[in-house]
């Protein structure tokens, strides 16, 4: 952002957004075992609904049309017989999330357009995650809606998820001209696809996330550096800082394993030099290729020379606090959603901080690693006409633009809210041109059946390097045979 203003405008208008944003990733990035779970608690207990240990509440209702936060009219264009399921109910599954905080006030909105009730079961995401893997399973289909991650495949390969292109070609159900699905961005409409292991939609994207840099200007102005573009200037200007400042590290970025941690990084970077997980899906990982090996060579010894002590036990939580304390020059690559964190005022680098895209090897690509929630529903699920309705109303351009405009959001999943002017206005422009420009090249992680499989002992193999018991060749060589040997 341009001016500590601007910055102070976004924590403001955004309503406990580091706080928030920290829920959000904690939920988004995170996985497989090892991972910190993560020190922050999430806005989406605020509302009327979760808190703690979770809880079941309807949204209340009984607004008057004039109350509403959005106005009805709003939906007139769309062809869609929206009162067809009056009197119903639908379920939904969330985790405590910043999406449900911002998305709460107008859920009287969705049910004064189609007469449908909304029942919230907001749970914190471990205890979310056992309940809907053992809704799905076992038929109870509990929840006509739930929070999608990076099992999506697991779900749809065991056939627990519903595709939703039935609903599509439904005209009563949706009017393309209306919900403009092209707005979505191209990565987000991926990842729905099941990040291209499916024809058919497998949800609708609710919130997205996307890497970029961060880097000290009062720091850059001191050592006369300038904002790093490639891998080389990046590591230079690490260097500096780490051997010209006494008590700052040159850079900081996730060590932990998990495959929401150091990988989520690490995926980025191979992605940079021309590489690809699954060089042939299943037989070939792709894990040591030559691309994979430079850019773990990289990850690892940019940490090991210029990251704090204990580099390979960083989580995304503890290199955040890092930045935000004054504790490192940089954060080579992570969430752009830390920027809530970064810039409130409890951050001591709030109006030094500044925000670019990630850095690239010579010659290389601007891809960075992006992350969609979705909601889905179920195969079992009893009103998924009802809950297609709901992720349909709550997707589209005017809900999403006043979730993040009027309400709390700061993660469309629309290029034309990131667009909006009020929606520059609330974020400021550097965090919206830096995440708009990322988003429109990111390239999100595939998450195939296994993955959770397959990422954990990926992630357990570069942790090792980064801790320096082992080469990165050494480590991503295992790897690989590791993820192939899960799928032999």
């Amino acid at each position: 952002m341009t001016s500590g203003q601007n910055r102070r405008q976004f924590l403001k208008t955004a309503g406990a957004t580091s706080v928030g944003i920290l829920g959000s990733l904690a939920g988004c990035t995170r996985g497989g075992g090892g991972g910190a779970e993560g020190t922050s608690t999430s806005s989406g207990s605020s509302g009327s609904g979760g808190s703690g240990g979770g809880s079941s509440s309807s949204s209340g209702g009984g607004s008057s049309s004039d109350d509403l936060a959005i106005p009805l009219s709003e939906y007139d264009s769309a062809d869609i017989d929206w009162q067809q399921f009056e009197g119903d109910q639908i379920n939904i599954g969330a985790v405590q999330h910043p999406w449900v905080s911002a998305i709460k006030p107008a859920i009287p909105v969705f049910e004064e357009l189609t007469g449908i009730d909304v029942q919230w079961n907001i749970l914190p995401e471990n205890q979310f995650r056992t309940k809907r893997q053992t809704d799905a399973s076992t038929g109870a289909g509990q929840f006509d809606v739930f929070f999608m991650d990076q099992v999506v495949n697991q779900f749809r390969e065991e056939g627990w998820l519903q595709p939703l292109d039935t609903y599509f070609n439904d005209e009563s159900l949706y009017d393309e001209s209306f919900y403009k699905p092209n707005d979505l961005f191209e990565s987000s409409r991926w990842q729905a696809h099941g990040g291209g292991y499916s024809d058919n939609w497998t949800g609708l994207p609710i919130t997205v996330e996307v890497q970029t840099q961060f880097y000290r200007q009062d720091l850059y102005d001191k050592h006369e550096l300038e904002v790093a573009e490639t891998w080389e200037q990046h590591r230079q200007n690490a260097k500096v800082i780490h051997e010209e400042e006494s008590d700052i590290v040159g850079t900081a970025g996730r060590g932990q394993k998990g495959y929401g941690m150091n990988i989520y990084i690490l995926n980025t970077l191979l992605r940079q030099k021309g590489t690809q997980l699954w060089t042939e899906f299943p037989n070939d990982s792709g894990l040591d290729t030559e691309g994979v090996i430079e850019a773990a060579e990289y990850y690892t010894s940019l940490l090991q020379d210029y990251g704090p002590d204990g580099a390979s036990t960083q989580t995304w939580s503890d290199v955040q606090a890092a930045m935000a304390e004054g504790q490192t020059g940089h954060i080579v690559a992570d969430a752009n959603m830390f920027w809530g964190g970064l810039t409130d005022d409890e951050s001591s680098v709030a109006d030094t901080v500044q925000i670019a895209k990630v850095p690239k090897p010579e010659g290389g690509e601007l891809n960075p690693n992006a992350f969609n929630w979705q909601i889905s529903t179920s195969t079992n699920a009893e009103n998924s006409e009802q809950g297609f309705l709901f992720m349909l109303w709550a997707t589209s351009p005017p809900t999403d633009l006043w979730i993040n405009t009027e309400s709390s959001g700061v993660f469309s999943v629309r290029q034309s809210t990131w667009e909006n002017d009020d929606y520059i206005s609330k974020v400021g422009e550097d965090y919206a041109q830096v995440s708009l420009e990322s988003l429109k090249a990111s390239a999100p992680d595939p998450f195939d059946r296994k993955y959770p499989q397959w990422g954990q002992r990926y992630s357990e193999e570069l942790q090792r390097a980064i801790a320096g018991q082992k080469p990165a060749e050494k480590a991503m060589k295992d790897a690989a045979k590791a993820a192939e040997d899960i799928y032999s």
